[in-house]
Formats: structure tokens, sequence, C-alpha cells
């Protein structure tokens, strides 16, 4: 494995920096200028570790870095580590690079590191670290009671093992990425980071607005107000100039079925509720490739499917998943309510159904497995040891015997305008947006 160290400190440099990291099959890409957007998601907090995080699998790459990554060919190299992981007699050493600053401004160190590592083992990525030991910090670096180096490095690398600084705060999100962030009530504005470990961003900034609907951001784009449409290209008329994109599927809606489903509450049911919705009712909000719809329906009294209410586009796919599954005597309500209040319910399980967000745990099969059974159950997905081969075993299929079923994907995708570039992210699913640029300035 190569470190990638960025010279910071000079435009010259870090231009030259940009230049090999971000792009080297085009030269020098244009530097400046900015992004504008609308996204139907909420935007008061990112926190990579958080299973549930739609703000984090959309743009969480955008501020966040790993020890370890995925390079473009696939394979697993050194990030804010300082090369491949070493046996050191009965374990494995990660030593850090040196220099490295947070976007704040502190300095990232083992001690930084590995407590970063236990935020993120106490949430999202507690199963898919679950046969990681937890290091100590020996002499600058993290030390892991372990053999297998490979294993250890694939695992830091994924998203939900970012790394944060001490004290780290959602609402104020600081990490080593291209971007820093701002948050201000429904906006989420990325300034190029100089301080970015891997290089800063090739554009000025990204804003971020939040869509309070599924046309808001159609419509600013339409009107070439945004350069990027989340979902499509227009509203009424095509702009002309423009583009369609698909960046891939970055995490799942997921249905849940909670203790007041009374006998409909077992594994498997949520997910054949959710096969039961007929693709063409979600087609409209880009969830990905058609599925085969069954036979199952909501059968219990009438009931309410629970969802955040400020997420414009959980908010109209519970309502088309709630017609779906309603019958006389049978209906089933959609009920927005305050994120709060629903991550309450959400842990007692004092729901009948609930519409919610899952983020894989890392790439292919195995990924999506981790994902799905921890945002079900964590304390059960960490028991999961065997872990067969599942590069093309489908989402909705390892869902069978969990009581969390997949509704479809949360795609990044839509229209942009034909001078912006949104190349892939090296897990091949989502955008590099510090890699993003325009071939002219804005």
């Amino acid at each position: 494995m190569t470190s990638r160290r960025a010279f910071l400190g000079g435009a010259a440099i870090a231009l030259a920096s940009l230049a090999s990291r971000r792009s080297p099959a085009l030269g020098r890409p244009p530097y400046g200028g900015g992004l504008a957007l609308h996204a139907p998601w909420p935007l008061g907090a990112i926190d990579p570790h958080r299973i549930d995080d739609a703000a984090a699998a959309f743009f969480g790459e955008a501020l966040f870095e790993t020890l370890y990554r995925r390079g473009r060919d696939g394979a697993i190299v050194a990030g804010l580590a300082e090369g491949d992981p070493e046996r050191d007699g009965g374990g494995v050493r990660v030593r850090l690079r040196t220099g490295v600053t947070f976007a704040a401004g502190a300095p990232l160190d083992a001690r930084a590191a590995a407590a970063s590592i236990a935020r993120a083992r106490a949430r999202g990525a507690s199963a898919w670290l679950s046969e990681i030991p937890v290091p100590r910090v020996e002499a600058g670096a993290l030390v892991f009671p372990m053999q297998d180096a490979p294993r250890l490095a694939r695992a830091l690398a994924s998203p939900l093992v970012a790394v944060v600084p001490p004290g780290f705060s959602p609402e104020r999100p600081d990490g080593t990425g291209p971007f820093r962030a701002r948050l201000e009530p429904g906006i989420l504005l990325l300034t190029r980071n100089t301080l970015a470990a891997g290089g800063p961003a090739l554009v000025d900034r990204i804003e971020v607005r939040q869509a309070p609907d599924l046309a808001t951001s159609l419509r600013a784009f339409e009107g070439g107000a945004d350069d990027v449409g989340w979902l499509g290209s227009f509203l009424h008329e095509p702009r002309a100039g423009t583009v369609t994109f698909d960046a891939g599927a970055v995490a799942w809606a997921i249905l849940r079925t909670g203790a007041e489903a009374g006998s409909l509450d077992t594994p498997g049911m949520a997910q054949a509720l959710a096969d039961a919705v007929a693709p063409a009712a979600l087609a409209p909000f880009g969830v990905g490739s058609a599925w085969q719809a069954g036979a199952a329906h909501w059968t219990g009294p009438p009931c309410e499917l629970l969802v955040r209410d400020d997420s414009a586009w959980l908010v109209e796919v519970a309502r088309a998943v709630a017609v779906a599954l309603s019958s006389p005597s049978h209906e089933v309500s959609p009920r927005p309510v305050p994120p709060v209040d629903l991550a309450r319910r959400r842990a007692a399980r004092a729901f009948s159904v609930l519409l919610d967000v899952a983020r894989p745990a890392g790439p292919g099969g195995l990924g999506a497995l981790i994902g799905l059974a921890t945002a079900d159950d964590a304390r059960a997905a960490a028991g999961i040891t065997h872990r067969p081969p599942l590069g093309d075993l489908a989402p909705r299929t390892v869902t069978r015997t969990m009581r969390v079923g997949v509704v479809g994907e949360l795609r990044l995708q839509g229209g942009r305008a034909s001078d912006v570039v949104l190349p892939p992210s090296p897990w091949g699913i989502g955008v590099d947006w510090g890699g993003a640029f325009r071939t002219h300035r804005a």
C-alpha cells in the first residue's frame, strides 16, 4: 500500500496534489467555482458512525476519511494510516500519518483515532467491528491484538469507521476530508478544506439546501438556479445542455415491524410487506431495479406507518407504501413525526410499522448483510461469525430472516449541468465530491 501524502501550505503545491490524487487521467482539471443543489433529506447533522444517517450516506466522503480506503482498482490502500498494517509480535501495528489535522485544527494522533474507533463501535459499526479487537495506543501507533492484517485494513476502510476528532458533534461535523462543513438551518455548506489529509477539493464550495418536497430540486435545476437536480432533470420543460447521471445506491429505505404489529411482528414479514409494494408505485422516487411484487398485505387492525417528518423523500415513499398496503378495515396511514419521537419509539419498538434508513457497512454482499442486520438488531448482528460469500445476494434476500425489509434504494441520481463532472466514489457507490469539478468556472 502507498500512503497518500497531501503537500499542503501553498496553492501551487495543493494544485499539484489535486491533479495527482483526484483526477490523474484528466491532467489538471479546472480549479475553483462552486455547485448548488437541493436535497430532500435532513441536513441538520451528519454522523458517519450512524447506520441510519442519510446525509452521511450521500455526503460523508466529502468530510470524513478512514485509516484505510478503497483505491480506484478496488484494492485497500492506506488513507490516514502511514502504510500497510505491520505484524508486531502478537499483534498488528497501524502507524498514523504525521502532521494531519482535522478541519477545525485539532491534530490527528493515535489516541484520537482510537477514540474514534471506539465511538464507531458503540454506534453503527458495532457488528462490522465485532471481530476486530480494541486497540491499544503504543508509541504513537495503534496496536491490535490480532494476526490478520489484510482483514484489519478492510474493516478500518468502512465509511462507518471514518475518523472524527474527540468530542465530535454531528451538528458541527469535523473531519479530515476535502471539505469542511457549516450547518445552517436547512443548509449544508461545504467549503474547501485546505488542511485536508488527501488534498483539498477542486471546487471552492458546494451549497446543499434542504428541499421541502420532491419538486423543489427539479424546479430549481430546470430554472438554472441549481447545478444538480435530484432524481431528474426537469419538472415542466427540459433544461438545455444537461445530462443525466446515476452514482448508484448509497443506502436503503427499510420497513420495520414493531411490537404493536402483534402477530405480524415476525422475522420476514417486513420484507414480505415491502415486496408487496409494486415497483411502479415507487418508480418516481428512483428506488432502483424492479422486483417481483409479492402477495402479502397488512392484515392487522388499522395502524400508522411512522416516518421522520424532516425527510421529504421518505415521507413521499411512506405515503406510497401506506396506500399499497392498505385494504378495507386494514388501513395503513402515514404519520410523519419529529426525529426525536421516531428514535424513541424505534428504540422501544413501540409501533406497528415504521419507515427508516439503513446504510451498508461496507462494499458488496457482506457490507449489505452487516448493515441491514445492524439496523435490525445490532446485538444479534454482532454474533454473525460465519460470513459466506454474498457478492450476488440481493439485499431483499438477506432480510428474509429479519424484522426489517428493503423497500427500495436511496440513489444519488438525477440531472447535472453539462459542465459539471461528478466522478464516482472509489467505493463504487456515490460521488467523490472532493474530485468533482466544473469544466468552466461558475
